[in-house]
């Protein structure tokens, strides 16, 4: 059997346009912005995470990157998909039902955007240790 696997930034790109369209059928749009205001908290880490990544990426952008994270584009599609029909039975269970359910995703698509930039701070940042010595 084949490993399929997925890049990280055609996943996140491709689940927040789901989540909008879902969001769309199923949500009025005051719910939706309530859902997005309650997030600010982590869209506010988030910028702080993009603004050091493009600092860093400014900072190495002639210089060979070693990747001392491996596989920080990709991700397994079997276990991706493993991990979010476990969530979604979770959540259907504990937050009422679909609507519930379907709130939480965008918690988790920011969560899945956060720990990406991470990954790849911590490799830039390693980066521009390894350059700076």
């Amino acid at each position: 059997m084949q490993n399929y696997t997925i890049n990280i930034k055609a996943l996140l790109i491709l689940t927040l346009i789901s989540i909008a369209i879902t969001y769309y059928i199923f949500l009025t749009p005051s719910v939706i912005l309530e859902i997005v205001k309650d997030q600010y908290i982590f869209m506010g880490i988030g910028l702080v995470l993009i603004i050091s990544f493009i600092y860093f990426k400014i900072k190495l952008k002639d210089l060979q990157l070693i990747s001392y994270i491996p596989n920080t584009d990709v991700v397994p599609l079997k276990s991706t998909l493993i991990f979010f029909i476990i969530f979604q039975a979770v959540d259907f269970y504990y937050e009422d039902g679909f609507i519930g359910m379907i709130s939480q995703w965008f918690i988790y698509w920011i969560f899945g955007v956060l720990a990406w930039i991470v990954t790849n701070n911590i490799n830039l940042y390693k980066n521009f240790k390894f350059y700076q010595n």
